[in-house]
């Protein structure tokens, strides 16, 4: 009776655990039609009730409908992603279930179809915990067009699909788990043994994510969606053993065959190291033109200059391995590591790039970024890219150069964020770079074979569940003896930017054999660091402290160093390193060298630096200017910046030039994201053989945004001091306004959503001669694709006016820019010929030069709208009034042609108030031109949807 006891009692114990390791069951009959581009299935699926309640209803998701219309949660996310391929979509290139019928026992249960994507069906009888009830579904899947993400039907034939078949919906503390397809492969779906039958045309070859058993079938467990490939040739398929095991690794598209060897060494050699730092690799691996896609390795490929000129970058082989890798540790880490891929992505995404970092140090150790750019671009039989210290910067380095550009920006974010939060470019740069680099961070600090055994413990605990940061922080903890608290707890949930100084050194009075090393933690956030002694850069002595204040004073061997370090090879991501050296003999002891470098280049942190790049201009009354500009601005943002540039006019045979001041600070809390502060001096000249002074000052306050949203608001305020040269003929007139100060509060808003972009802006603007109130609104719609249509309007009022001139007014046509802001206004004080045509979009905003002002108020509308390829129709009408005269009425209309789309810019009059403007004499005089060459607008063009 004991024994019978003691065997009861391991039952009651096992049963439960079998049966909550039960595995749902999915058994599918497809077929697919090629000329439909739709797949018609049979499908059942057994479903296990693990949940540990009783449930009345499941949930299946039908990810193929969120193809199905733009007010999908993926329609509106791929408007984030700037991506308006599902939007401008035809019909017949979406995606969606059709024809869905649902049978329990041959009954059919009522379902409803929530949030496009879900299908909660309700059960005749409850389904009790540890119990099965199996559903058998008739379907037909409409195929998407694989340019909306990669998934689905591609213009030559072949498919990659994933996510359309209909599956269960995992539970979640008994709630289901209701999340939408994103394309962000996240999995909300349960561990499933499946077995699908495909069927389809002769002529493709089909392959998938499972064992293949036979031409049609496929078999075997997965925790995801699976993975079935078509494609029109036999995929390349190698077998490897590692280790004894063995791994087949299907590629699913196409490769040169020459290169294939390359591809078989390449693969095998990759494999072999994951499998010594993650241990048993999965039996199978697919890699499909999706994962291609999204995880190259960017920075690597050839460069070419409109089809006249390439530059190969790396060899073929480097190339084809480095991509490769990207790809196979992906696919590798995905099947090995099951997480909750938006709470805790960070873990594999990190990992990902931690094992991609240490695979470089060990195959490319000598590798720099640029590769065989510095050799190979030469102009004039120079090569100008060997000057620059980005040509010596190892490959390694691109982590940390992604990540200090984010984080200078201020645009990172905590590496805890949930995915789905997270900005298009921090998917990368703080999922990917900032965790692996964190992770590179723990492992020198932890010692790399406990760290890497560790991540092994992880791998085998999450075989059959998925794992969280609380697992991985134990399994540390308890090989390391460490409290790994301030990493789990405090580093990854902050978006403190950390930053270490070593400020000085000393020698010890009382320790002859000690010196004292000064560091300054500006966040205060306790981390340990590494302190590092070297004599001809060899390493002589090294230290790991624990920083728990903002300025510690550690006590260091002493030796025969020629400088101190902190933070050495960048172990961990730090905003700004510049600041982590210092030499301990010499001139220059206690502090760093000065460098003085021409061009911007990235930061050298042996040195301080000052750029300095010729300064080339011109205006119709300078001529050109010639001088020199020296600068400490680099591609990372500082937070304090200057530039000088001291300029020759050859047009008046003097000096002139500018300077600038700015200081930014980025605010952790509150409601801005910045404080920009800045001071600047202009001197030029206005009108022939006149010159102005202009003295400035302004503050900025750029209000913080959620990360994913287009949506900028500014607070400015500026002073401006400006100072004519009088011109001595009219040195009696009243109205020349030699000197006059002005003050400027203004508020905007932008949105630059890719559909419908709008941006406002109200200023008003305060002087000893005037005050006045403007607003700008600004909206474009796209209503086909690159086919847009714009609106502007613009408001202008005097609350008073005291100007005796036109100086002051609001332009119809032209601007004076009398606060002298517009540096691209080659011919400001033109009365005409070629510069008086010159355009600027401001003010009144008109295209016919109507030679017209208001010096009371004025409101005005233009319009755009695409006509064909490179030309817009264009209309402007408007009304304004002078003071003690009548409101009038003005329009124009006409043709824009865009050279450049908002850079360099023709408008040709055709109707306006003045008549019909081609019959007039000399018509060439009429047509107006914009200039606006801006590098940070150029830069501000080609990030949006980014950060």
């Amino acid at each position: 009776m004991k024994i019978l006891r003691i065997l009861t009692n391991i039952i009651l114990v096992i049963l439960p655990v079998l049966c909550f390791s039960q595995s749902d069951k999915i058994l599918i009959s497809a077929t697919l039609d090629s000329l439909t581009k739709n797949i018609s299935v049979k499908q059942k699926i057994v479903f296990y009730n693990n949940t540990g309640i009783t449930l009345d209803k499941i949930y299946l998701h039908a990810a193929a409908n969120s193809y199905s219309n733009t007010s999908t949660v993926l329609g509106k996310r791929k408007l984030e992603d700037r991506n308006k391929t599902l939007y401008f979509s035809k019909y017949m290139d979406r995606g969606r279930i059709n024809d869905l019928t649902i049978f329990i026992n041959k009954r059919q249960p009522v379902f409803l179809l929530r949030d496009f994507e879900f299908y909660e069906v309700n059960l005749f009888s409850p389904l009790l915990p540890n119990d099965s009830i199996s559903l058998d579904l008739n379907y037909n899947i409409k195929i998407p067009s694989n340019k909306i993400t990669g998934y689905g039907f591609s213009s030559k034939g072949t498919y990659v699909l994933k996510n359309f078949f209909i599956q269960p919906l995992d539970f979640i503390n008994s709630k289901p788990k209701l999340e939408p397809f994103t394309d962000t492969e996240f999995n909300p779906y349960r561990k499933t043994n499946y077995t699908i039958n495909f069927y389809h045309p002769m002529g493709l070859y089909m392959d998938g994510d499972l064992t293949k058993v036979g031409e049609n079938q496929l078999q075997g467990t997965c925790g995801d969606a699976v993975t079935i490939i078509l494609t029109k040739s036999k995929p390349i398929s190698f077998i490897y053993t590692i280790n004894g095991s063995k791994t087949e690794v299907v590629i699913g598209y196409s490769i040169n065959e020459k290169f294939k060897e390359i591809y078989y060494k390449n693969i095998k050699r990759e494999l072999l190291f994951l499998n010594e730092k993650l241990g048993k690799l999965p039996s199978k691996l697919l890699i499909s033109s999706k994962i291609k896609k999204d995880r190259n390795f960017i920075g690597v490929d050839d460069i070419k200059l409109l089809g006249l000129k390439e530059w190969k970058l790396f060899p073929d082989d480097v190339k084809i391995d480095l991509k490769m890798f990207q790809q196979i540790a992906y696919s590798v880490i995905n099947q090995v590591i099951q997480v909750d891929k938006n709470k805790y992505h960070w873990i594999p995404n990190g990992l990902l790039t931690y094992y991609q970092l240490n695979y470089l140090k060990k195959y490319y150790p000598d590798t720099k970024l640029l590769g065989n750019l510095p050799k190979e671009l030469s102009i004039i039989k120079i090569k100008p890219l060997q000057y620059f210290f980005i040509s010596k910067v190892p490959i390694t380095d691109r982590y940390k150069l992604g990540y200090r550009y984010i984080a200078t920006q201020n645009y990172d974010q905590p590496i805890s964020e949930d995915f789905l939060e997270l900005s298009n470019i921090n998917q990368y740069i703080i999922s990917g770079f900032k965790s692996g680099l964190s992770f590179n961070f723990l492992s020198a600090y932890l010692g790399a074979d406990l760290f890497e055994n560790s991540v092994k413990k992880l791998i085998e605990e999450g075989k059959d569940r998925e794992i969280t940061s609380s697992d991985f922080q134990r399994i540390l903890e308890t090989n390391s003896q460490k409290n790994l608290a301030w990493f789990f707890q405090n580093y990854i949930v902050t978006n403190d930017r950390i930053n270490f100084k070593i400020k000085k050194f000393y020698e010890d009075k009382y320790e002859k054999d000690t010196i004292k090393v000064r560091i300054t933690n500006k966040t205060a956030l306790p981390i340990p660091i590494l302190i590092t002694g070297e004599k001809n850069k060899k390493i002589i002595n090294q230290k790991w402290v624990f920083s728990t204040n903002k300025d510690s004073l550690y006590s260091f061997k002493n030796g025969e160093y020629d400088r101190l370090l902190i933070n050495k090879n960048y172990l961990f991501p730090e905003i700004n390193d510049n600041d982590n050296l210092l030499n301990t003999e010499g001139i220059y002891k206690n502090r760093k060298k000065l460098q003085m470098k021409f061009y911007a280049d990235v930061d050298n942190h042996n040195y301080t630096q000052i750029f300095y790049e010729p300064n080339i201009n011109w205006n119709n009354y300078d001529k050109f200017i010639l001088g020199l500009r020296f600068y400490n601005s680099s591609p990372f943002s500082r937070p304090f910046e200057y530039s000088f540039s001291p300029t020759y006019s050859t047009g008046t045979k003097s000096l002139t030039g500018s300077g600038a001041l700015n200081y930014n600070y980025d605010m952790e809390e509150g409601l801005f994201r910045r404080m920009s502060m800045g001071t600047g001096y202009t001197y030029y000249h206005y009108d022939k053989n006149l010159s102005y002074k202009k003295y400035s000052g302004n503050v900025n306050l750029i209000f913080k945004k959620r990360p994913r949203s287009d949506i900028n608001r500014t607070i400015g305020i500026s002073f401006n001091s400006v100072e004519r040269e009088k011109d001595p003929f009219k040195i009696l007139e009243k109205n020349d306004y030699s000197h006059y100060n002005l003050l400027d509060l203004s508020y905007s808003h932008s949105d630059k959503r890719i559909i419908n972009e709008w941006y406002s802006k109200t200023n008003f603007q305060h002087s000893n001669i005037f005050n006045k109130i403007s607003t700008e609104i600004y909206f474009r719609h796209e209503y086909a694709p690159n086919k847009k249509i714009s609106l502007r309007y613009f408001g202008g009022y005097f609350i008073n006016n005291h100007s005796n001139s036109t100086y002051f007014d609001f332009g119809v046509d032209h601007i004076t820019d009398y606060s002298f802001n517009y540096m691209d206004y080659l011919g400001r004080s033109a009365t005409g010929g070629l510069f008086y045509q010159q355009y600027i979009m401001a003010e009144g905003g008109f295209k016919s030069m109507l030679d017209k002002s208001a010096n009371k108020w004025i409101t005005s509308l233009n319009g755009e709208i695409h006509l064909w390829k490179p030309f817009d129709l264009y209309a402007d009408m408007g009304l304004y009034s002078n003071k003690k005269k009548s409101t009038h009425f003005i329009y124009d209309s006409g043709v824009k042609l865009n050279i450049i789309p908002e850079f360099l810019e023709l408008y040709l009059p055709i109707q306006s108030t003045l008549g019909f403007e081609p019959a007039k004499n000399n018509y060439l005089s009429h047509i107006r031109f914009t200039f606006n060459f801006n590098l940070s607008a150029v830069v501000t063009h080609f990030r949006r949807g980014w950060y």
